[in-house]
């Protein structure tokens, strides 16, 4: 026998013995007939994910490459790899990009055979002979966006109304209904005599509003009352239409009446006729509808009443783009499930990547843009997962939401990292999508994430807060069914005020906010801040962080807020608050510069005072006499269960932080008379170039003074690193600025 023929025998036999992994190849020209190789590529990912199940069962001693080469990979059901298709030894199974290509992973069908439409009952006449109508794609039963290409198109919407209030309904502090009784106003609609109509499809027709501002409800219609101008919501909303009369306003979308502008469109599913009156010309041949909400879903075993659950594990993702999903929708027996201020649903399928059940894993690399719904989920068991090096884009509810278990013992989402990602323009349908949100998860790495031009937040932790855990009654508020009571009731300790009692089933603790550039934040909804932390648990650091330019809030220690550290941060630029701080906090070295506020102190209804908050060190400057550095909170103003016995923040550890504004002197003597401050300095820091943004603080004598620490506050280090993809940096409208 010759050399070559034994050595090819030794590797035949150990590949027989212990299954050498291979790569796999898919292609959108390829077939799944052939042997997924380069030259023989599979067609769909399916194909290979069942090939990869195959190498796995026979064992695994390398890890596993799937090549997705560049094209569209239309889905028409959502890809879910499962238990079979992680790992649980050493090795890794990875689909990413071939080489250089772009593969594109997209649910849009093609809408086609688009002919002028004729008369159309309801069609304004500015529209008419301008119009286009064509079928809804065979396989597609509803969807509420529209996408041209690489753009979501406008859907069909009334002008803004508004009602007067009903202020005899008694609200929840969240501002749902207190009773039961009321729940009816839920789903209560009044309108203006020109708004109301009965119309064919109601099931189509959804109503659009902000009942208050940190929150906006897309809700279908279920009936209307023409003779009292009322319509009907098939689902209770989170709080009566109207409830606030600064902010709250309302509109209709998705019927023909309002198809009255170029570049918009409607949908009818009862005719399955879609409308569209271009902005130029003819519709183009890029025209798709979402079929899914989900593309792809990394699901392990969840035991949702046990103590532990099987993940999915060492499966990675990485050079791949999503788009073309559809959004989330309400639904019956919603109400309860929603989490904080039913920003999104618990344990709910409404992002283009989810993973449900899963360690070990990462997303690199990768694309989220141009979609209805949300660009990443980590539901329930969610351990060391990497979402790095990232870009998202333009897509309809949250960027990267986490979602643990609700308030109880179990634990499971937590280690996470979310570093070094760009996310802009979130929110695009649902406003109160935030870029990165993690709800009762906890001990992640949130770090060098670049946020701007969002209509929420950048950055926000939660969990439930205590007045939801104190009725348990009123299992109809936000996230009361998503609470534990039988792990609770087990282990609670009823000798302990609220916040203190429930604090080890609040799970959105020892968070690592780190290094994050946010600006142009809260566009679309108020009430909030760029960085917000409530509800949460204790040992959350929020430290090396960069806001700059919002119209609204830098940080806020929000409602229930307890041991949470702010240090070494910096607001230049807040058209409200550098910091809101509420509840028990360190805000401690950090830096304020040209805000309409620098702290402002307030306390949360039912919640106990405790004065041990620490404000220490912190350099507050602006050159406008109008300037408050601080706010003064009077407790006659709110009922909370235990109040201080002097206004805030007179109660505070407050002491050796450094004012330079016009009327500084006089403010520190104020401070001083009231017990605070007794170190307190009025100086300029003189930084070394605040038009360039260089915060370098050149007045030795202060930081003497004061024992403030510098640190590193070069905008180098704030956002995305050297590291981050090149490709992606090129395509950031305002990163090279």
């Amino acid at each position: 026998m010759t050399t070559k023929n034994s050595y090819s025998l030794i590797l035949c036999f150990l590949a027989l013995q212990f299954g050498f992994a291979k790569d796999i190849y898919v292609s959108p020209k390829g077939s799944d007939t052939n042997k997924g190789t380069v030259k023989a590529p599979y067609k769909t990912i399916n194909k290979a994910r069942l090939a990869v199940r195959k190498e796995i069962k026979k064992g695994l001693s390398e890890d596993l490459t799937i090549h997705l080469m560049g094209g569209t990979y239309t889905l028409n059901e959502t890809v879910v790899f499962g238990l079979e298709d992680g790992t649980n030894g050493d090795f890794k199974v990875t689909y990413q990009a071939y080489k250089n290509e772009k593969p594109v992973i997209s649910s849009g069908q093609s809408v086609s055979g688009w002919e002028l439409a004729g008369a159309v009952a309801g069609m304004p006449a500015s529209a008419k002979g301008k119009v286009y109508v064509a079928n809804m794609p065979a396989n597609v039963t509803t969807f509420r966006t529209l996408f041209d290409g690489d753009h979501m198109l406008t859907r069909a919407r009334s002008a803004d109304f508004k009602m007067p209030l009903k202020k005899h309904i008694r609200r929840a502090d969240s501002q749902n209904t207190y009773y039961h009784k009321d729940r009816i106003h839920l789903r209560m609609v009044p309108y203006p005599n020109e708004e109301i109509k009965d119309w064919s499809n109601l099931s189509d027709v959804e109503v659009v509003f902000n009942p208050v501002p940190w929150n906006l409800n897309i809700i279908q219609l279920e009936s209307v009352d023409v003779e009292n101008k009322v319509g009907y919501l098939a689902f209770e909303a989170n709080a009566m239409p109207f409830t606030n009369p600064k902010h709250s306003i309302a509109w209709v979308e998705n019927v023909i009446d309002y198809l009255d502008e170029p570049g918009e469109w409607c949908v009818n599913t009862q005719t399955r006729k879609i409308y569209y009156w271009p902005k130029e010309g003819k519709p183009s041949d890029n025209i798709v509808a979402p079929k899914l909400m989900e593309l792809f879903k990394v699901e392990g075993k969840i035991q949702y009443d046990l103590a532990k659950d099987i993940p999915v594990q060492n499966l990675h993702f990485k050079g791949l783009t999503f788009t073309h999903g559809d959004r989330s929708v309400w639904f019956k027996n919603r109400k309860g499930w929603g989490i904080q201020h039913d920003w999104d649903t618990f344990d709910y399928g409404n992002a283009l990547l989810r993973f449900r059940g899963a360690e070990n894993c990462s997303v690199t690399e990768s694309r989220f843009t141009n979609s209805g719904g949300s660009g990443m989920r980590l539901d329930l068991h969610a351990q060391n997962i990497k979402v790095e090096n990232n870009y998202i884009d333009y897509v309809g509810h949250m960027g990267i939401l986490l979602v643990g278990y609700g308030p109880g013992t179990k634990d499971v989402n937590k280690n996470n990292s979310i570093k070094n990602n760009i996310l802009h323009h979130v929110g695009q349908v649902i406003w109160h999508g935030h870029a990165i949100f993690a709800w009762q998860s906890g001990g992640n790495t949130i770090a060098n994430n670049y946020v701007h031009d969002v209509p929420r937040k950048a950055i926000g932790l939660c969990g439930v807060r205590c007045q939801i855990l104190m009725k348990p009654e009123k299992n109809f508020d936000e996230a009361a069914r998503t609470i534990r009571w039988n792990e609770i009731e087990k282990t609670v300790d009823s000798t302990l005020t609220p916040q203190r009692r429930y604090a080890q089933y609040l799970h959105a603790r020892n968070n690592t906010v780190e290094y994050n550039r946010a600006e142009r934040t809260l566009l679309k909804l108020s009430d909030g801040s760029s960085i917000n932390i409530s509800g949460a648990g204790t040992g959350n650091m929020i430290r090396h962080n960069y806001i700059y330019d919002v119209p609204h809030v830098g940080f806020r220690t929000d409602d229930w807020q307890e041991g949470t550290t702010l240090v070494n941060n910096i607001v230049h630029k807040s058209g409200n608050s550098a910091f809101i701080h509420k509840g028990i906090n360190t805000i401690e070295n950090n830096i304020i510069i040209d805000c309409a506020r620098g702290i402002h102190f307030r306390a949360y209804p039912q919640q106990f005072f405790i004065p041990e908050s620490d404000i220490r060190r912190n350099i507050i400057y602006s050159s406008d006499e109008k300037f408050v550095p601080n706010t003064i909170f009077k407790w006659g103003k709110m009922f909370v269960h235990v109040a201080g016995t002097k206004p805030m923040p007179y109660e505070y550890n407050m002491d050796y932080n450094a004012y330079w504004w016009p009327g500084a002197k006089e403010d520190l003597e104020l401070k001083r008379k009231n017990g605070i401050e007794a170190h307190g300095v009025v100086m300029d820091p003189k930084f070394k170039n605040l038009e360039k943004y260089d915060y370098r603080i050149t007045n030795k004598k202060l930081i003497k003074a004061t024992g403030f620490k510098p640190f590193d506050v070069s905008i180098e280090n704030f956002g995305v690193t050297k590291e981050y993809p090149k490709a992606f940096r090129k395509l950031d409208p305002t990163l090279n600025k």
